[in-house]
């Protein structure tokens, strides 16, 4: 039986991500912080697919932990790695306290990269092996208002392609999926609001499915496509006229 794990699973991107691969067969690993979640989400894809499912609490804003989750799970055995995990905070950047940016950027940055590296080291030689690494449209350009999670996505986006290029040659494959708003509990989060045009994150998922094995790069949906041809010194100036941040004072 092939096997995937799914970091931030629980919910969200990472959820749908689960009942696609559920709905194939797969065994699933389910990775996030809250034990509730976890427990609530194995149920529900134990209910609907006929497919097993282990859970791993786990909080990967501690460095090390990416290490001690890939051993727990035993990764050599992993057919696909999906590295969802990651939320954002918005508000002026010298507002948000310091500890708070080191863990999200730990989340979002260092417990992707530790992963990555021990997949690809133990699957090189199998020449077999997928990542899929949730990035952002945001990580095409500074994120006035919200700006260490734009620049933690624009790391995985340059990481994603970077070693996309070095592996592919050995028959593995590195995606990163950048997806514009997505209608989940990242906005109550991170303190931001839904913009007017979202996806769901099962269309999310179906259309990178449908795009793996061209690009290395797969944005889901059409608009967010084309924003993407708007010039970056307009996205910017519209990102900074933000109104739901604190004062200065």
């Amino acid at each position: 039986m092939k096997s995937v794990l799914i970091t931030g699973g629980s919910e969200g991107i990472g959820y749908a991500f689960a009942c696609h691969y559920a709905s194939l067969g797969y065994h699933v690993v389910l990775a996030a912080r809250r034990v509730s979640l976890l427990e609530e989400a194995k149920a529900e894809l134990l209910r609907k697919y006929s497919c097993s499912v282990d859970i791993f609490p786990i909080d990967l804003s501690v460095i090390g932990n990416g290490e001690i989750l890939y051993n727990q799970v035993d990764g050599k055995n992993l057919d696909v790695m999906i590295n969802c995990a990651g939320y954002g905070m918005q508000n002026r950047a010298h507002l948000i306290p310091i500890e708070a940016d080191e863990k999200m950027v730990i989340v979002n940055d260092v417990a992707l990269m530790t992963l990555c590296k021990l997949f690809i080291k133990d699957h090189l030689s199998r020449k077999h092996g997928m990542i899929i690494n949730v990035s952002s449209t945001g990580a095409f350009q500074p994120g006035p208002y919200i700006a260490s999670y734009y620049a933690s996505k624009s790391f995985v986006l340059s990481y994603s392609q970077a070693l996309d290029a070095e592996v592919k040659s050995h028959g593995l494959r590195v995606y990163c999926l950048c997806p514009g708003p997505v209608d989940t509990a990242f906005y109550d989060k991170s303190g931001g609001k839904m913009s007017a045009y979202h996806m769901s994150a099962e269309d999310t998922v179906s259309w990178c499915m449908k795009h793996l094995g061209r690009n290395c790069v797969i944005v889901p949906g059409v608009i967010n496509q084309l924003l993407r041809l708007v010039p970056i010194k307009i996205r910017i100036y519209f990102l900074s006229k933000m109104k739901n941040v604190q004062s200065d004072t």
